[in-house]
C-alpha cells in the first residue's frame, strides 16, 4: 500500500508576524491570500505578482507566480550571496556561514509556515481532481462568488492541472500552517538559473482580503 505523503509533517510552534513590519512599510493597503478552505494566509500583496506562462510563452490561467528569495533568519534581512556584482555581492567576499538562512515565502515567522510535502507524479494528480472537484463546488455555495467566475475556473482548470503535472520533476510541494491535506497547496518551481524557487498559486482557491 502507498504511504499517505500527507501524514508525517512536524508541527509548528510560532506565530505569523511578517505582516505586521510589511504592512507598516506599505503606503496603502496589503492584501492577504487566505486558503479558502483552511482560512489559512498563504500570499501576501507584499510579494509581486506575476502571470504563470508555459514553454511557449503561454499565460497559464487560473495560475499566479510571486519570487523567493534566502532571507536572514535572525533580521528577515535579504542576504548577500557573495557572488560578485553579477548578483549583487561584494566582490570576491564570502557569505557568512554562520547567518542561518530561511525561504522568505516558506518560513514560519518571515513567511507563511509552509510545509514540504514530496508528491509523486500520480498523488498529485489524485490530489489535483480532488481539490478542483472540490473547489469547484466551494466557489458554487459562495453566494459572494458571481457564476462567470466559477464557470472561468471550471474552464481553466484542466489546462493549469495539465501545466502544473508537466512540471511535477521540476518542483516541490508545500501545504499550508494547518496541514490540511484538503487545503490549498503551493508549487515551488525553480526556474532558469535561479537558486530561489517561484512559487505558483491556484487563484480561485484563496480569499482576498484588505488590511
Amino acid at each position: 500500500a502507498r504511504t499517505n505523503p500527507f501524514l508525517f509533517f512536524p508541527s509548528s510552534s510560532k506565530f505569523f508576524t511578517h505582516l505586521v513590519s510589511r504592512k507598516s512599510q506599505s503606503k496603502g493597503k496589503m492584501i492577504i491570500y487566505t486558503c479558502r478552505f483552511t482560512g489559512d494566509e498563504m500570499m501576501s500583496s507584499a510579494y509581486a505578482q506575476r502571470p504563470v506562462t508555459n514553454d511557449d510563452g503561454d499565460v497559464i490561467p487560473g495560475l499566479f507566480m510571486v519570487d523567493s528569495q534566502k532571507i536572514n533568519k535572525d533580521s528577515g534581512g535579504s542576504v548577500d550571496i557573495g557572488c560578485g556584482g553579477e548578483f549583487g555581492g561584494a566582490g570576491d567576499e564570502a557569505p557568512d556561514e554562520t547567518v542561518e538562512l530561511v525561504n522568505n515565502v516558506v518560513d514560519e515567522s518571515f513567511g507563511f509556515g509552509l510545509t514540504d510535502c514530496p508528491l509523486q507524479k500520480k498523488d498529485l494528480k489524485d490530489f489535483l481532481q480532488t481539490y478542483c472537484k472540490n473547489l469547484r463546488q466551494k466557489l458554487k455555495d459562495d453566494e459572494s462568488v458571481p457564476g462567470p467566475e466559477v464557470k472561468k475556473f471550471a474552464q481553466s482548470a484542466g489546462t493549469f492541472c495539465k501545466y502544473l503535472l508537466s512540471k511535477h520533476a521540476d518542483m516541490e510541494f508545500f501545504i499550508s500552517r494547518s496541514m490540511d491535506p484538503d487545503g490549498s497547496m503551493a508549487f515551488a518551481l525553480y526556474v532558469g538559473e535561479n537558486a530561489n524557487p517561484s512559487f505558483i498559486l491556484i487563484e480561485a482557491g484563496l480569499i482576498e482580503t484588505k488590511v
